[in-house]
């Protein structure tokens, strides 16, 4: 029997009356529980859309268990949504959708007891800027050892999917977790950790949103005694990814980083056809020398002839670790969809080197096909292997590295959907690559059974824990569904 502590469920009793009230657009409340009805969900890149029937605006654990029994007697799915930076359609659903942006606590920070470091609890829908403002005002500051780019995204999504930063050590943030509760189908808050029950909690770490709604998770932080030597340089493709020892250069890079990091676009000047031939290379390290003035660097004139990637700048600088780990990519307007997976690296780095030509071959190809395919963009990341059984990057050896690789083009590209689910049918066939939950890869032929294949018996313990949570499938939806159908033994 899995070892967990519960809380008691929320009442049954359905309330009798429902306030009609007016903020911003009709609202009703059930319980202190504000909700609209038939809003339409659009993610972030504008690929996913959905009309739902409810979207709940839970403040407290308590509301979590009102909507838990709200969906329970009118037998609806439940699906949570945060900043909306899911480019699948995890979030989805036409029934009951849970807005986690007014959950939002941070709690006290807590050295741990053999002196290795510090834990930080908080509530799902902290924002990444969030906690990063908190640790570093902490007394020491603290700082998460590596994070996701964007700091706009919300924890409750970026644990739940198994993001990543490019912290070679730090796998991905799922891995940070030392405990996690969560409110399951049956209202129950349910605590999850090692020490009580290894394989639930390793379930929760990675869940899918296939758990129920995460209330908190906590997480391992260290003091910022330490910052990172970040160098910029934008050095040919040739240099970094060709000749017969290319792949053992590169491994020789990445290996005495602490972060590397490689973004490509296809054209040398902005709306002009000379193809690229260079590539930015993003290198941090490790120092104990003081952070800069980063005011310094303010209005800097643009170094890369393209206004997505123009505060790019080449040169090297030491900043505080949330500073070194978050840049600013992007125009501030368009949006844009990505298509990314992850794979094993083998122990020359070829495959690696192999898949970026390959890529950047591709991509140019496409690119030129129509002027409005001209913003597509590679990037691509390394880490070491993830314990998670639901992570794309799962290896039983912890020193495997994985290369997280993604190819992305601005929102409504003519064509990108096909040309990358080429790209990831194509990385699937050669490297047996994972698709990275939060991107687009639902729709890449034969995409679910290979996955039921290469999971295989960690879907199935995966499962055994989830249908403890939600015996009826309340917070399985359409994206999921598939997965598990050849698991339910």
């Amino acid at each position: 029997m899995t070892k967990l502590d519960i809380l008691p469920q929320a009442q049954d009793a359905k309330p009798e009356v429902i306030t009609i009230c007016q903020v911003g657009t009709p609202m009703a409340i059930v319980d202190g529980v504000s909700f609209s009805a038939g809003d339409v969900f659009t993610n972030y890149g504008g690929n996913q859309t959905i009309q739902t029937e409810r979207l709940f605006y839970p403040t407290t654990l308590q509301d979590l268990q009102v909507i838990i029994r709200e969906a329970r007697n009118d037998k609806k799915k439940v699906r949570c949504v945060g900043s909306g930076h899911s480019w699948s359609s995890t979030a989805a659903t036409p029934d009951y959708q849970v807005s986690v942006n007014g959950m939002n606590k941070i709690h006290a920070p807590a050295p741990l007891m053999d002196g290795s470091g510090w834990t930080v609890k908080l509530e799902t829908g902290v924002l990444v800027s969030e906690l990063d403002a908190f640790l570093r005002a902490h007394k020491p500051p603290l700082a998460l050892p590596s994070n996701v780019v964007p700091d706009v995204v919300r924890f409750g999504g970026i644990l739940s999917m198994g993001c990543h930063g490019a912290n070679l050590n730090a796998r991905t943030m799922s891995d940070m977790i030392t405990e996690m509760s969560i409110v399951n189908a049956r209202g129950e808050l349910v605590t999850y950790s090692e020490a009580k029950d290894p394989e639930a909690f390793n379930a929760a770490c990675l869940n899918l949103g296939l758990l129920g709604i995460i209330y908190t998770a906590t997480l391992k932080v260290e003091a910022m005694n330490t910052r990172l030597r970040v160098t910029d340089s934008y050095p040919t493709l040739d240099s970094q990814f060709k000749g017969a020892d290319a792949g053992l250069r590169l491994k020789a890079m990445v290996l005495q980083n602490d972060s590397t990091e490689f973004l490509y676009w296809p054209f040398r000047h902005f709306m002009k056809p000379e193809q690229n031939d260079s590539i930015w290379l993003k290198q941090w390290v490790r120092t104990t020398e003081p952070a800069e003035d980063l005011t310094k660097y303010e209005g800097l004139p643009p170094m890369v002839d393209n206004p997505f990637f123009s505060t790019l700048q080449v040169g090297s600088r030491v900043m505080e670790t949330p500073d070194a780990l978050h840049f600013p990519i992007g125009d501030g307007v368009t949006t844009v969809v990505d298509a990314g997976v992850a794979f094993k690296v083998d122990n020359d780095f070829k495959n690696a080197c192999e898949a970026v030509n390959e890529l950047v071959e591709k991509n140019w190809a496409f690119t030129t096909s129509k002027p409005e395919r001209m913003g597509t963009a590679i990037e691509f990341r390394f880490i070491k292997a993830s314990n998670k059984m639901l992570s794309p990057a799962y290896d039983k050896d912890p020193e495997a590295i994985y290369c997280m690789i993604n190819v992305m083009a601005a929102s409504a590209t003519p064509g990108f959907k096909e040309y990358s689910e080429g790209i990831v049918s194509n990385w699937i066939q050669k490297y047996n690559a994972k698709p990275h939950w939060p991107k687009m890869w639902e729709s890449v032929p034969g995409v679910y059974p290979y996955l039921r294949r290469e999971y295989a018996d960690r879907l199935y313990r995966f499962n055994r824990v989830r249908k403890s949570q939600d015996p009826s499938g309340m917070f399985i939806n359409d994206t999921w569904r598939p997965l598990f159908q050849e698991n339910e033994a």
